[in-house]
């Protein structure tokens, strides 16, 4: 029996090894119920100039570019994230405004990159179980076709192969779509992550 256990590493394998494949694809591409919003929006989250015009110039200031790393993954909770950026931005000793929009700037190019790498993955993940959907009709139709009755053995052991295939992809198959709802919520909560994170940053100007 396929479990979630095994199948979470693969997936999960899966959504960077789609880097490089294109964003233009179809709408039927796209297996979640939520909309999809291909890239992120800067004026959404940040009122004002845009920080991120300017290019990379975040990765100019070390020390602004090492909070990005600290606080950027997914493995840092929001909490813990913006408990960092309070302390940065207490200790700052320099232009505390430049400063912390340099970190939004570095924030929303990591993790919107992320939040894209992501949705490619699970473009290739739809693109897999439509492959695996038709090679399950194409099975079912191949074990119709054989008599179910016949006493010769080739064809008994045909029929039996075809159902050792049949019973195994649509397990994978159920479980995979089981998955599928927990893989489409990715990108939305790096979405929220960033926003909560633009948030503590302004209120941090303000100050």
């Amino acid at each position: 029996m396929v479990r979630s256990a095994w199948l979470i590493p693969v997936l999960l394998t899966l959504l960077p090894a789609a880097a490089g494949a294109q964003d233009s694809a179809k709408k039927d591409d796209w297996p979640c119920v939520q909309v999809l919003q291909p890239e992120l929006s800067v004026g959404a989250m940040w009122p004002g100039d845009d920080p991120t015009v300017n290019g990379p110039s975040w990765r100019d200031d070390a020390v602004v570019a090492a909070l990005v790393e600290r606080v950027a993954p997914r493995r840092v909770t929001v909490d813990q994230a913006t408990a960092e950026i309070k302390r940065f931005a207490a200790g700052y000793e320099g232009d505390r405004k430049v400063a912390l929009s340099e970190l939004f700037a570095g924030l929303f190019e990591s993790i919107n990159g992320e939040r894209a790498t992501i949705i490619r993955g699970i473009r290739r993940f739809n693109a897999r179980q439509a492959a695996l959907a038709q090679r399950i009709e194409e099975t079912t139709a191949a074990l119709d076709g054989v008599d179910a009755n016949s006493t010769d053995m080739a064809v008994a052991q045909k029929r039996q192969q075809l159902e050792t295939q049949l019973t195994w992809d649509q397990r994978v198959f159920d479980e995979r779509e089981r998955l599928l709802p927990a893989i489409c919520d990715q990108p939305f909560v790096l979405e929220r992550r960033l926003f909560a994170l633009s948030r503590t940053i302004q209120e941090e100007i303000g100050k």
